[in-house]
């Protein structure tokens, strides 16, 4: 690239509009593989003042899709994790089939198609449960996480908090962690103005720097068009994972141009980049956390399974935390749905408790095997009486 092009994008920044996150300066799709925490909280794997922390409903500029058939217009973000995929498929997996929707047919459709399952995981990497409360799934959650992560787990939604719930409703998670390593940090770069309108910090390698050469060596070049259309590929630790980056014109949807940049990443060997290469990526943070009302209070219909008749989707929540800087990325996301059925609780029953019968009186000690005094009132001769 020409210096002056690249002084040109580095300009300072005219405008103060939301950076884009998830679509970073291309791209981003993730094949994560994994590198354990081996002992300490997940949390600890980010650096908490490098994070944007907010609910969905307030990003404006940024759309969290439940599947990866979400249209790509408008100029914003379309941001994805898999973990409410796996959660999905839990459900259908303890309800013998697919599920569907009423009134929310289309969602229901494209979760069904299982995009993601656990063969595109390794299993030390994820937790992705569904059952009854009245069968202990809280419990089952909170121990495989333990199991699966060795206590390094930091899990938000497993419990369901003050909700009223009953026995048999159905509670289906999933949690993911991956912490990638590179094997040696990227410089941190001048600061990049992002779409010609937000100044955002970067990492990488600029040319012409012999000292670079470990920092190039991670970065293998699958297909260069131009400036503005590549694909790239940056080595972790981790042998068995890819991390995909491409800046190119977008398509119709976010599945579409996963599509066109996994075949754009699977041809002839990549190209090392070279001494007069520059590699400039924007460093991202965020803790995002989303309700999706377009799901809640749809009744669930099952193709006459045996299931109750009134069965809803009543909550489904998720949360995606994700963090990309000069020494690697590190993701951690849940997912919750929990399934009850349609109607009104069942009415708390009433007591009538009058003791105009033969009753007991006892007094003990807690935690006594013998009561100290008892009385079985078997006639009203010991009982005061009313008074005329």
């Amino acid at each position: 690239m020409p210096a002056s092009a690249h002084d040109a994008r580095l300009r300072p920044a005219t405008g103060s509009l939301l950076p884009n996150l998830a679509a970073v300066a291309a791209l981003l799709f993730l094949s994560i593989g994994n590198r354990e925490t081996e002992g300490a909280s997940h949390d600890r794997a980010f650096a908490p003042a490098a994070l944007k922390v907010a609910d969905a409903g307030e990003l404006s500029a940024t759309f969290v899709s439940p599947h990866m058939e979400a249209p790509l217009a408008g100029g914003k973000n379309v941001l994805w994790c898999g973990t409410l995929q796996l959660a999905w498929n839990a459900a259908c997996d303890l309800l013998g089939g697919d599920i569907q929707l009423r009134g929310a047919e289309p969602l229901a459709a494209a979760l069904n198609k299982r995009a993601l399952t656990a063969a595109d995981l390794d299993a030390s990497s994820y937790v992705a449960l569904a059952g009854r409360l009245q069968e202990g799934i809280l419990s089952r959650i909170k121990d495989e996480l333990a199991s699966r992560f060795k206590g390094a787990a930091t899990p938000r939604l497993a419990s369901l908090g003050g909700g009223a719930a009953r026995p048999q409703d159905i509670v289906t998670y999933a949690y993911l962690f991956k912490n990638l390593s590179f094997e040696t940090p990227f410089e941190r770069l001048r600061p990049l103005v992002f779409n010609g309108e937000t100044e955002v910090a970067c990492f990488g390698f600029e040319r012409g720097k012999a000292a670079a050469a470990k920092m190039r060596s991670q970065a293998l070049i699958h297909d260069y068009r131009g400036p503005d259309d590549f694909v790239i590929e940056i080595k972790t630790k981790s042998s068995q994972d890819r991390l995909i980056l491409a800046k190119t014109p977008p398509g119709a949807t976010l599945a579409e141009i996963i599509a066109a940049v996994h075949k754009r990443a699977a041809g002839d060997a990549p190209l090392g980049a070279d001494v007069g290469d520059t590699l400039i990526i924007p460093k991202a943070g965020f803790d995002v956390t989303r309700r999706y009302a377009e799901l809640e209070g749809k009744p669930i219909v099952l193709g006459g399974r045996s299931s109750p008749s009134d069965l809803m989707l009543a909550g489904v929540l998720q949360n995606i935390r994700f963090q990309m800087d000069e020494k690697g990325v590190v993701l951690r996301s849940e997912a919750r749905m929990t399934l009850a059925c349609g109607g009104p609780p069942p009415p708390r029953p009433t007591h009538v408790m009058i003791f105009d019968k033969p009753f007991l009186v006892m007094l003990q000690r807690r935690g006594s095997a013998a009561p100290y005094y008892a009385w079985w009132v078997a006639n009203a001769q010991l009982l005061v009486r009313a008074q005329p």
